[in-house]
């Protein structure tokens, strides 16, 4: 069976996944360089951005509540900019690393809860499919209506053979004593 809904929640939240990870690496290449051009700094904010935008929107599509681990807004908005990671402390990097670790498990983790269901929808699908063709399968049917046939024969001719007559049981009568 194929759930065409939780086939599009899994390639939503595939993409945010690949966003993430984008957002992940532009922040680690900055951490060690002096200088970010123009055109880093905008394509940052604008993957930064859309990522505020887009995990709204993949809450709300997948129906899920913030956690305790789930950090991927603490993460955007404790970097501010790609300029300013290089002047941020080494327990603060350390921090939005482990942040953005804690997001990107609890992403993984959805992620391998949607596809487990996939995975039982599709062993559902082959189970019913199998049955289905057994089902509609003339010879089936005809070796079906064989056996159904033969079983009643031997029934009936095992109570032939075995028949046994049925004598009424006697009866108990009372006499009734006239005075």
């Amino acid at each position: 069976m194929i759930d065409r809904n939780l086939e599009s929640k899994i390639k939503h939240l595939k993409d945010f996944m690949q966003l993430w990870i984008k957002f992940h690496d532009m922040y680690k290449s900055a951490i060690n360089r002096e200088t970010i051009t123009p055109e880093e700094e905008a394509a940052f904010l604008e993957t930064k951005s859309l990522i505020a935008r887009k995990y709204q929107a993949l809450k709300d599509y997948l129906d899920i509540n913030s956690s305790y681990d789930d950090r991927t807004f603490d993460v955007i908005s404790q970097i501010l900019s790609l300029k300013s990671v290089a002047a941020t402390s080494d327990l603060s990097l350390h921090k939005i690393e482990n942040d953005w670790h804690s997001s990107y498990i609890v992403l993984n983790k959805l992620l391998g809860e949607l596809e487990g269901r996939q995975e039982n929808l599709k062993a559902v699908s082959r189970t019913r499919l199998f049955l289905r063709e057994l089902a509609t399968s003339p010879f089936i049917n005809l070796v079906l209506l064989i056996i159904v046939i033969l079983a009643i024969y031997v029934v009936l001719n095992y109570m032939q053979k075995n028949s046994v007559v049925i004598e009424p049981k006697p009866t108990i009568q009372f006499k009734q004593e006239s005075k």
